[in-house]
């Protein structure tokens, strides 16, 4: 796959991987700050009566309990320390690829809620 890239567009991704490589702890620091968040207004949102907007975790909080959703976090980010452990060339992506939609949804929860 590699020989379709442009080398000007490789160039730019490369240089763009190394500054992301820079900062992939902070990274790590937002992808837990974003986890973090979307379970505290997803228990608000739920305590104030909203709905679960996912059906299988929606599924899952009428039977088993608010629980399940650390349970399901910390799957997540267990499988992705693994992810990064056994492809470190993945590093700074995979907190980046936790952060966005954890970020996206905490966005939508406060915007909700309040």
């Amino acid at each position: 796959m590699d020989q379709y890239i442009v080398p000007s567009t490789r160039a730019w991704l490369e240089h763009r991987y190394l500054e992301l490589s820079t900062v992939e702890l902070e990274l790590w620091l937002v992808a837990l700050s974003a986890l973090t968040l979307d379970v505290i207004l997803t228990y608000v949102g739920l305590q104030s009566g909203f709905s679960e907007g996912n059906p299988i975790m929606g599924y899952a909080f009428e039977h088993v309990g608010f629980a399940v959703l650390g349970l399901v976090k910390v799957v997540v980010l267990g499988t992705a320390g693994l992810a990064r452990e056994l492809r470190p060339e993945y590093g700074p992506v995979i907190p980046l690829g936790l952060a966005l939609p954890w970020l996206a949804a905490s966005v939508v929860n406060y915007t909700l809620l309040f």
